[in-house]
């Protein structure tokens, strides 16, 4: 899907074509999951230049920072994730699709793979043997986050 987004400040006249660039959601959860979080993480900021690109208040580097080492500065990521949501829903809302997304649910999924992560630390930590699994189902549910927001944003695109 082509959306029409304006050009930098001073060439106001012109406007610049961005496309979204669908992805498959599947793809995008596993290979997540196959590089320890590397791929999601580079997909988290590619989202959020792609919504600035198409007009969105997004502000890439920031969101990647949020979910990365925002929690060492006390910088919850959930805004970040919250915003990135919205933003993905007003993008389905201009391209003339009804917006599914629920930045709700998206903070919520990825809450639940946060706590995972904690847990997972811990009991590994503790040399609990249910570490391993548990390691594995915060994986699994941040596949499901990036399965989900990236099948929102393949709506935008078209």
């Amino acid at each position: 899907m082509t959306i029409e987004a304006p050009a930098a400040a001073g060439t106001r006249s012109r406007r610049q074509a961005l496309t979204l660039r669908p992805r498959s959601p599947v793809r995008a959860a596993v290979l997540s999951l196959v590089t320890f979080s590397l791929y999601g993480f580079w997909w988290w900021w590619d989202v959020n230049r792609q919504l600035k690109a198409a007009g969105q208040p997004a502000h890439p580097w920031r969101a990647l920072a949020a979910v990365t080492v925002g929690w060492l500065a006390v910088v919850p990521p959930f805004r970040s994730v919250y915003r990135t949501a919205t933003m993905i829903g007003a993008a389905e809302r201009r391209s003339g699709v009804v917006s599914t997304v629920n930045p709700s649910a998206a903070v919520t999924i990825a809450a639940v793979a946060a706590v995972g992560a904690v847990a997972w630390v811990a009991t590994s930590l503790a040399a609990v043997s249910a570490g391993i699994f548990i390691g594995m189902a915060w994986a699994l549910v941040a596949m499901v986050f990036v399965g989900y927001l990236q099948r929102e944003l393949n709506r935008a695109a078209g």
